[in-house]
């Protein structure tokens, strides 16, 4: 069981390295395809050694999601090979990672079911694919993040736990549960579920290190007696054997930022990477002193799940307009890259310091891609409304070996205006029209 933190959400350097400006990354960005009148939501992604990029994004409502392949290079969505897969329900989170030999694994977590899917071979093509359910829990359960990972024997785990409710409203008794399948993955008996906490752990990334052990960036949310509950970002490990809550220990380290009532709902946030000797990273949109927005660098080397005092931190930015998303990887010399949302345009933070958690550390933030060089949409406006706007969120990341990056995000289309088309028609009701996931592909 976590326990809450006496923790602040203070940085170590007190500045904005991500603040409003920096310059713009030398970035290709495109719609990913989708068949005619799919709406979809943000992407999943993998980058295999030969540097081309997988990625999986469900459909926005009805069901479904699109597995997409694109080589070293590609620059166009024409450049992509894409399959549909079918789900009873709309799918609310995907999780996608690849074997050793670069073969996808898919987890998908629908509202009544969870489905697991893989390929060898023939990966563009519907029939390399097979797609099953794997856990039926009639809406009491999901799978939230990229909670889902192989192991160093490409064994499948990820972490599931309790439904999360709006406002808490008929919500069920807290649980986790780290689920794990050794062999013949498409059989549903194939897979164990092991409660590790009767608490929720929620928007997780998995890690696995070296040695096979698993690593959590987490949300943890615990009770608290004046709201009700509060989310931790929390750092955990698993030593020994991980089907039994004992082997798993960790810390909370701060308390994380949320917000319903942003244009897009803004959600806890966490991402985890390790280092090539299994040192983990955090980045964190942690609730700063009078309700500031804090995205924070984490950074342990030993002893990690026993205290906050062996944490180090550093302030990325405070600037009030982060919106929804945070995703952070190492490239091949441990320096880490942070993607986020900022006023609804997607950014990237690098570090090249030796220590980036360093007061005098320097963060240089670009922009990836700015909403308002997107154009505009004039056609699927609401009715009486004049104004498209882009609103881009929730980006993931990865890095290539020769020193690129892809993004992908959520590419949302907002209907708006203040003056009427038809003056004695209805109001203008703001809202998303259309979203769709998009790719930024960025030059070494």
């Amino acid at each position: 069981m976590i326990s809450a933190c006496s923790c602040s959400g203070g940085g170590g350097g007190g500045k904005d390295g991500g603040g409003g400006g920096g310059g713009s990354t030398d970035a290709t960005h495109f719609f990913l395809p989708t068949k005619t009148g799919d709406n979809t939501a943000a992407p999943s992604l993998a980058v295999d050694g030969a540097g081309g990029v997988h990625t999986v994004y469900p459909t926005y409502a009805g069901g479904g999601a699109y597995y997409a392949y694109c080589a070293n290079g590609c620059q166009r969505a024409s450049d992509i090979s894409v399959v549909r897969f079918e789900t009873e329900g709309t799918v609310a989170n995907v999780a996608l990672t690849l074997n050793a030999q670069g073969k996808p694994r898919v987890l998908m977590s629908a509202y009544a079911k969870v489905y697991y899917a893989s390929c060898d071979s023939n990966c563009t093509d519907q029939s390399g694919w097979k797609v099953t359910p794997i856990i039926e829990h009639s809406g009491k359960k999901e799978v939230t993040g990229p909670a889902f990972a192989l192991d160093p024997q490409g064994r499948p785990r990820f972490l599931l736990h309790t439904h999360i409710t709006y406002a808490g409203i008929g919500q069920g008794e807290p649980r986790t549960e780290y689920v794990t399948c050794d062999t013949n993955c498409h059989d549903p008996s194939a897979w164990k579920a092991y409660p590790i906490a009767e608490q929720i752990w929620h928007r997780t990334r998995l890690r696995f290190n070296a040695e096979g052990q698993p690593r959590l960036g987490t949300i943890v949310r615990l009770p608290d007696a004046s709201v009700g509950f509060r989310d931790y970002g929390t750092y955990v490990e698993c030593h020994g054997d991980c089907t039994q809550d004992d082997a798993w220990e960790g810390v909370a380290l701060v308390e994380a930022y949320a917000d319903e009532n942003e244009a897009v709902t803004l959600k806890p946030s966490i991402s985890l990477d390790l280092t090539s000797s299994g040192a983990p990273r955090l980045l964190v949109l942690a609730a700063g002193a009078g309700s500031k927005k804090q995205l924070l660098y984490m950074s342990c080397d030993q002893q990690c799940k026993t205290g906050d005092q062996n944490w180090t931190r550093q302030l990325v930015s405070e600037n009030a307009e982060i919106t929804d998303g945070v995703d952070l990887a190492l490239d091949a010399q441990g320096h880490p890259r942070a993607v986020y949302s900022l006023d609804y345009n997607i950014m990237l933070a690098s570090c090249d310091a030796t220590n980036c958690t360093a007061t005098d550390a320097k963060w240089t933030p670009q922009v990836v891609e700015a909403a308002n060089n997107m154009k505009a949409d004039e056609i699927f406006l609401y009715e009486n409304c004049t104004v498209g706007t882009w609103f881009l969120h929730t980006p993931s990341l990865v890095l290539t070996r020769d020193g690129g990056a892809r993004i992908g995000y959520q590419s949302r289309d907002v209907s708006g205006g203040w003056i009427k088309k038809d003056p004695n028609g209805p109001d203008c009701v703001a809202g998303t029209d259309m979203t769709w996931s998009r790719l930024a592909v960025i030059k070494p």
